[in-house]
C-alpha cells in the first residue's frame, strides 16, 4: 500500500510540476495593452460608452480585455480573454459578461497583420467579432455581427481610442 501511495504521489508531482508554457509572443495582441475608451454604436438604440483595460495575464498566455460601462452603476461589464491554441494554430476567445453563462461564449479565429476575426456559435445562432487595428490612428474597431432570422446583421460597432500616453 505504501508503494502504491508513493507511486501515485510521484505521478501527481510529475503532472503538477510541469513548467508553464513559454510566454505568448504576439505583436498583434500586444497592441491591445493599455487603457481605452470604447464607444459602442448600435443600429437601433443609443450608443454606449465603455472603458476597456487590456493587459497580458496568466503567464502572458492571454490578453485580457476588461470592459466596464461608464454608467454608474455599470449596465455592462465583460471580461474577454484572447489567446492562441498552438496545437490547432488558431486564436481562441472566451467572452464572459454580466448577462451570465447563457450569453457567454467561446470562439475561434485568425489574425492577419491588421485584423483579428473571431467566429462564435451560440445555441441560438452565430456571431462574428472582427477587431481591426488602424496603425495610422493607433485605434481599434470591433465590428460584431450576428445571424438574426437567417440573415447577417450588425449588432454593434465599437471604436476604441487610447486614453494613455503609450498609444
Amino acid at each position: 500500500m505504501k508503494r502504491l501511495i508513493s507511486i501515485c504521489s510521484l505521478l501527481a508531482t510529475a503532472i503538477f510540476a510541469q513548467a508553464p508554457s513559454a510566454k505568448l509572443n504576439d505583436p498583434f495582441l500586444d497592441r491591445f495593452v493599455g487603457e481605452w475608451h470604447a464607444t459602442r454604436i448600435f443600429p437601433n438604440r443609443p450608443a454606449a460608452e465603455n472603458i476597456v483595460h487590456a493587459q497580458w495575464t496568466l503567464n502572458h498566455q492571454w490578453i485580457e480585455l476588461q470592459y466596464r460601462d461608464v454608467a454608474v452603476p455599470a449596465k455592462y461589464e465583460a471580461d474577454v480573454f484572447i489567446g492562441f491554441d498552438a496545437a490547432k494554430k488558431r486564436y481562441v476567445c472566451h467572452w464572459m459578461d454580466n448577462f451570465g453563462g447563457s450569453e457567454s461564449s467561446l470562439g475561434w479565429g485568425t489574425i492577419d497583420d491588421k485584423l483579428l476575426s473571431l467566429e462564435i456559435k451560440f445555441d441560438n445562432g452565430e456571431l462574428t467579432n472582427r477587431f481591426t487595428f488602424d496603425p495610422q490612428t493607433k485605434s481599434w474597431t470591433s465590428l460584431i455581427r450576428q445571424v438574426e432570422h437567417g440573415e447577417w446583421k450588425t449588432f454593434c460597432e465599437d471604436k476604441f481610442v487610447g486614453t494613455d500616453a503609450k498609444k
